[in-house]
């Protein structure tokens, strides 16, 4: 797969970075976050050194993803759940109406 140099920007300081074809405005979109929570941060923290910074936005996405891969884990299990319940209502109304474990001919009235 080929990549291209793209220019970002991250607290005001340009940056080159390799980046796949078409995610161009997805890796600004990301660069743009990136900065907001750094400037937030440091605002909040009173913390100026840019490494400092820099690792605890770190810990803080890695933190959210965390939580928002947790989340999909059990909505993902809750949806299991839910399609096992709906294929066993559904079976048991074929097996209901003598239609369930056919070829297409048992079960049928002439």
């Amino acid at each position: 797969m080929s990549t291209e140099a793209v220019e970002i920007v991250v607290l005001g300081r340009p940056y080159k970075v390799s980046c796949p074809p078409g995610q161009q405005d997805a890796l600004r979109q990301a660069a743009d976050q990136l900065s907001s929570k750094l400037v937030e941060l440091r605002q909040r923290s009173k913390v100026s050194s840019n490494e400092q910074l820099a690792i605890m936005a770190a810990l803080n996405f890695c933190h959210e993803l965390c939580l928002e891969k947790e989340k999909n884990h059990q909505y993902s299990e809750t949806m299991d759940k839910r399609i096992k319940m709906l294929q066993r209502t559904i079976e048991a109304a074929l097996i209901e109406h003598g239609q369930y474990g056919d070829n297409g001919e048992e079960g049928k009235k002439p």
